[in-house]
């Protein structure tokens, strides 16, 4: 069983596996803005990571699970409009420990601004409620304020010598 997603304002958020064709675009998004800048993912590791979500059990989390991996597809009136992805683990070596993580998280570049993020990220935090999930974790190199003023808290800067990242969580419960 898969779950789709619907908050007040009409955005559905549907998982990849359920509509897998309609991914091709936000991987595109994904690869515009990480596939190539990022030296910490390539366009491969990308294209593998929208595949293994295009295969993915969306109907129950399991807190001790590996490799989980959940992409939602950001609907609106039957367009996407964006991507994010809920999983369990990180690519940063010492901030695996915490989990679970909001991940490939992109609005379409012609709607940034206009709230559908916003309303994308509530979406799969109360999906990760109806998981169970009582905490959420994710980095950003550029983005901390926009997750703060949605109630994420700091919790580490690091410094690495490809790029600089900001860890953030937040309570669900």
């Amino acid at each position: 069983m898969r779950t789709t997603l619907i908050d007040v304002s009409g955005l559905i958020l549907v998982p990849l596996a359920d509509k897998p064709a309609m991914g091709r675009k936000p991987l595109q998004w994904s690869l515009d803005l990480w596939g190539t800048g990022n030296p910490w993912f390539s366009a491969e590791d990308w294209r593998s990571f929208y595949d293994r979500g295009a295969l993915a059990d969306y109907a129950l989390w399991d807190g001790a699970g590996v490799d989980q991996e959940l992409i939602y597809l950001a609907l609106d009136s039957d367009e996407v409009v964006g991507v994010i992805a809920l999983v369990d683990f990180d690519d940063v070596e010492e901030f695996r420990h915490l989990k679970p993580w909001v991940a490939a998280f992109v609005v379409d570049p012609a709607r940034r601004g206009t709230g559908i993020g916003s309303q994308m990220l509530t979406a799969l935090e109360e999906r990760a409620r109806n998981f169970g999930i009582e905490r959420l974790y994710l980095w950003t190199q550029d983005e901390r304020e926009f997750y703060q003023k949605r109630g994420y808290e700091f919790l580490h800067h690091r410094d690495y010598p490809e790029i600089s990242i900001d860890v953030l969580g937040k309570d669900l419960i």
